[in-house]
């Protein structure tokens, strides 16, 4: 045989590739965009927020990714804002703020939250509830968490329909995209 009839192929002339092969690389690129965006849908959900009941710190038609894998390792802390299913409403998403984690104390008095007798300086919320429907006293079992509104006096929430048990969080916010001119990483406050 000789080899002067050979043809030759180079990695960088994209007309040496056999026919067919542009057709394997988009079905490639289309199989990566898919398994990103399931990843991405599966562990980082985006959720739109509906309401006044976390104003001043979050209003309606905010955009916020959801971070799923903290639910996997124990779940959120204090002063986290989070998504849930709605215990009164089927098909219904909630954000709410944690403040009472699993075997805590919680009292609600003059609209004032304690945690086991010792007062949670809120500085995030501008009008407590001071009305006697908001005020309570609840004990967290080892699975639950107590979540309430910063727009407290506008809020459905744990005052309202008791704790939250830790099947319920779908996740923890922790970035908001839109709009873009309050775009960030959200933080917990330091208590």
């Amino acid at each position: 045989m000789n080899d002067d009839y050979a043809p030759e192929y180079y990695e960088d002339d994209p007309h040496s590739r056999p026919s067919g092969s542009w057709i394997k690389e988009i079905i490639q690129l289309v199989l990566m965009v898919v398994l990103v965006r399931v990843g991405m849908d599966t562990f980082l959900p985006r959720y739109v927020v509906d309401g006044a009941s976390m104003q001043p710190n979050f209003h309606t038609s905010e955009r916020v990714i959801v971070d799923r894998v903290t639910m996997l390792f124990g779940g959120p802390s204090r002063g986290d804002v989070v998504v849930l299913d709605s215990p009164t409403t089927p098909d219904e998403l909630l954000i709410k703020r944690v403040v009472g984690l699993p075997n805590e104390r919680i009292v609600i008095q003059g609209g004032r939250v304690y945690i086991n007798g010792e007062l949670l300086d809120e500085s995030y919320v501008l009008n407590y509830c001071t009305s006697r429907s908001c005020d309570g006293e609840w004990q967290l079992g080892s699975d639950e968490f107590f979540v309430l509104g910063d727009n407290r006096s506008h809020s459905l929430d744990s005052h309202s329909f008791g704790p939250v048990s830790r099947a319920t969080i779908k996740g923890v916010a922790r970035l908001r995209y839109w709009p873009l001119y309050d775009v960030g990483v959200l933080s917990s406050p330091d208590y």
